[in-house]
């Protein structure tokens, strides 16, 4: 178009002849930008990329490349889709990096602090070296000689500078997107990653907002522009214009947080506050970023600081998080990105071909990707992170798409890159976000089909070796059981790994943010009204009970991990914290809960189809706790010392010596917790008495092993039947009772008994008469046919519960657990062996048989 038609368009436009066009123009961008932005995104989500990949996308089909070639804005006085959008958003572009500021929660980072931050800067390291090294020759690469430039080493430098700025970065948001669409939240890959990500960006993101202070601008020629104020080069002036900015800023964020504070003292006790207060916060947020730009700042990394700022607790933090969380994602955001992606033109290179600007793209991205992932390994190996780990922490630590894009948008405003250079990093951060995502995937897929093909059971795993338990509890009701029953499986010595994963049913009208959800212990414990609410306020006294547990001194260590979802895929959490935890171990919680009178009483009857599916999905031995008051080991912990001072203040007022039973008599008072395993026969039989056998050699523990027999029938026909159909499961189980016998009850370590029962009838009578003996009793699932003929002849008839009421407990749990089952008053944990335990002893015994069938070898 020439000037004669640009004057004449110019002329319309102010005369209005083109303003409602122009508005049904820019209207009918933004619809077509989340249009297809959501097209993209139900298409690359299932390639694992998240939807900041769908955004540029759309911005780039709607911008120059491709809808502006066929329609011409400028006829209605807008320079390109881009621009037009970009000067639209530009308020909501303020809401959209205060929300990005808000979502950072700095006290998640006080997890695995130390980890996180060495983490964070072993991946920055390797990139800002590699950067440093290879700033030149990008720089060279988009700026050759004669080319009507002349070279000026500031704009070098801070081309360089800037470089380093955008391989360094890390896009926090976008990798808590990632991660938890690879159900990587509750592991400790995740929640360092998360961690690392938040050091890395905020560290970035304080970068740019010290750059945007006072910077140099270059002009089209490359020589630097006269600074904006007078004499401003000088090393004195600069320092003074700084202190005069982060003057302006931090009063700034200091009003916008005193405005909070108010609003959460005002509505205290509240929930939410009103859309009226809500309008006018964000005002007072845009009014204040508007004025910091006023007094030459930039307005978005204002509004980013008052974000980081913000309070975290009470009505304000809540109203902002779930009434600005959709609106922010669905809306705002693809526009933000759509208007980025809208100003790049792929065909307008410059003096570019495609050859030369492929290898410019393939440069920057395998520089930065070698340089986040080098690093993140290097220190994660030395961290004790494994291989695999540490790979997958450095693909997920290289996604790309916030700091590094406001770098590159102030690398093209202040001159120091043109189009060219704009087109190759932006494309750069999209493919490196790109292969983030299905890397990670492919990596955390293999690890997790690999877990999957090994035996994770208790009976392999030796009483000296260590345990790895994750526990699952509903609520912080539960915490105190679960960490006792995992408390005792530490043994005399034994090293045991105790992870507790909090399972949070998601419910619609609560949707918080991740980072949101997690806060120091010391905050935890300082619970007030404002803060009964939402899940917070759930995981808070979920805490609180885990830190009430572990005060006393000998209390092993709990990793806490949470996990929100709906009771239909909950599960699928369970397993990956299992995966993730390598647990041979996972116990969760029986759906019924013992109310005041003693009977149980079911809460969720969702809980009891959950605990159905982690039993036939689970990659590992799995327990079912039905708790009746159990006992802590802390009461006993506590109380240990001062028995102790008393027992040694005896001793020195007599003789010296003790007798053999002054010494059984401390041993007896020292033991808290009885236990009784009750073994019938079958795999799950045998686990509970491995489990029992490792509770033995804890201090406070007595263990008894109650086997059960079944008494030889007159009937020869019977007998034989009998014989043929039980006799390897017999082997098996006599081989084990003869290995648990030599270790544990010759040595007196454990107590044995054998009962001989012909039904289910007589073996009712039997476990009636050990009512009151113990505290937990620690049974095999069974059912199926696993335990054999004479297990299922002992558990016939027994009390009329044929029809098993809850089979996840298998006869004898659900009798022990029953309300019928009159004056008992113990706990029961009921244990299920890893099913791939049994696949592996028949494959091995018909492979050194050489019977196995063809068909059976590839199904293992």
């Amino acid at each position: 178009m020439d000037s004669g038609d640009n004057a004449k368009c110019s002329a319309d436009v102010g005369e209005g002849a083109y303003y409602m066009a122009g508005v049904v123009a820019i209207n009918a961008i933004m619809a077509t930008v989340l249009l297809l932005s959501g097209l993209f995104h139900s298409m690359l989500r299932r390639l694992g990329q998240p939807s900041i990949i769908s955004h540029i996308l759309a911005g780039v089909v709607v911008g120059p490349t491709f809808l502006g070639r066929v329609i011409d804005l400028r006829a209605m006085g807008m320079e390109d889709a881009g621009s037009a959008l970009g000067d639209t958003i530009y308020y909501l572009r303020i809401i959209f990096m205060f929300f990005i500021g808000l979502e950072m929660d700095l006290r998640y980072l006080r997890h695995n602090l130390r980890r996180s931050l060495l983490l964070a800067c072993g991946g920055s390291a390797i990139s800002l070296l590699l950067a440093a090294v290879a700033g030149p020759f990008f720089y060279g690469l988009l700026h050759p000689v004669g080319q009507g430039e002349s070279f000026h080493p500031a704009k070098l430098y801070a081309s360089t500078a800037l470089f380093m700025l955008v391989l360094a970065s890390t896009a926090s948001p976008v990798l808590i997107r990632i991660v938890t669409e690879l159900k990587l939240t509750a592991s400790e890959t995740g929640q360092l990653a998360i961690g690392a990500a938040f050091a890395t960006d905020i560290a970035c993101l304080t970068t740019i907002s010290m750059m945007v202070v006072n910077p140099t601008t270059f002009a089209k020629d490359g020589t630097p522009n006269p600074p904006r104020v007078p004499g401003a080069s000088a090393p004195g002036v600069q320092l003074l214009v700084f202190l005069w900015m982060a003057l302006v800023v931090w009063v700034a964020v200091a009003v916008a947080v005193r405005a909070a504070r108010l609003l959460n003292k005002v509505k205290r006790g509240r929930r939410y506050i009103s859309k009226y207060e809500l309008c006018a916060m964000l005002l007072l947020i845009v009014g204040l970023s508007l004025l910091v730009q006023y007094l030459r700042y930039s307005a978005s990394m204002a509004a980013f600081l008052i974000g980081l700022a913000m309070p975290r607790d009470g009505p304000m933090a809540r109203t902002l998080i779930d009434r600005l969380t959709y609106p922010v994602h669905q809306i705002v955001m693809p526009l933000c990105f759509g208007a980025i992606g809208a100003r790049l033109d792929f065909a307008d290179a410059g003096r570019f071909t495609a050859t030369q600007l492929t290898a410019a793209v393939v440069f920057t991205t395998v520089l930065s990707a070698a340089g986040k992932v080098a690093g993140t390994v290097l220190v994660g190996r030395w961290l004790g992170i494994t291989a695999r780990e540490a790979l997958v922490l450095g693909f997920l630590l290289n996604v790309k798409g916030y700091s590094d894009i406001l770098a590159i948008n102030f690398g093209d405003k202040s001159g120091v890159w043109g189009d060219t250079a704009q087109v190759v990093l932006l494309v750069s951060s999209i493919l490196n976000t790109f292969m983030a995502g299905p890397a990670s995937a492919a990596i955390v897929r293999q690890q997790r089909r690999a877990f999957q093909y090994r035996s994770h059971c208790l009976q392999d795993v030796r009483v000296d070796h260590e345990l790895r338990v994750l526990v699952c509890v509903h609520g912080a009701g539960g915490v105190n059981a679960m960490l006792t029953v995992a408390e005792l499986s530490k043994g005399s010595g034994a090293p045991v790994a105790v992870y507790l994963l909090h399972l949070v049913e998601l419910m619609p009208a609560r949707k918080y943010a991740i980072t949101h959800l997690y806060k120091d212990v010391g905050a935890r414990l300082k619970l007030n009204d404002d803060d009964q609410w939402g899940y917070a306020w759930e995981m808070d006294q979920v805490a609180a009970a885990v830190h009430g547990f572990a005060t006393y001194e000998a209390a092993v260590p709990v990793r806490q991990m949470t996990a929100i979802s709906n009771l239909a895929s909950m599960d699928g959490d369970v397993r990956n914290g299992v995966e993730d935890a390598r647990a041979s171990l996972v116990i969760v919680p029986y759906h019924k809960e013992q109310r005041y009178d003693g009977r149980m009483v079911s809460r969720r009857d969702g809980r009891r189809q959950l605990n159905q599916r982690i039993l036939q999905r689970a990659p590992c031995t799995v327990g079912v706790l039905v708790e009746r008051h159990l006992p802590s080991i802390s009461v006993a912990s506590s109380t240990a010392p001062a028995e102790a001072d008393r027992h040694d203040e005896e001793h020195k007022s007599t003789a010296s010596g003790t007798s053999l039973a002054e010494e059984q008599a401390e041993q007896e008072a020292a033991v808290v917790h009885h236990v009784v395993a009750v073994f019938l026969g079958g795999p799950d039989d045998r686990e509970a008495v491995a489990y029992a056998t490792r509770l033995a050699t804890h201090p406070s523990v007595s263990v008894s092993v109650s086997r059960f027999r079944l008494n030889k029938p007159d009937d020869n026909d019977m007998q034989t039947a009998v014989d043929v159909i039980g006799d390897e499961q017999e082997q098996e189980d006599e081989e084990f009772m003869a290995e648990v016998y030599a270790g544990f009850v010759a040595p007196g370590r454990v107590s044995y008994t054998e009962t001989y029962v012909s039904n289910g009838v007589e073996t009712l009578n039997a476990l009636s008469g050990m009512v009151g003996m113990c505290s937990l009793f620690v049974v095999g699932r069974g059912g199926g046919g696993s335990g054999g003929a004479a297990w299922t002849t002992m558990t016939s008839g027994m009390g009329g519960l044929d029809d098993e009421e809850c089979p996840e407990l298998g006869p004898v749990g659900e009798l022990l657990a029953s309300d019928d089952f009159l004056g008992c008053s113990s706990s029961v944990l009921v244990l299920q062996q890893h099913k791939l335990h049994q696949k592996m002893r028949t494959w091995k015994k018909h492979s050194h048989d050489g019977c196995m069938p063809d068909h059976d070898i590839l199904n293992y």
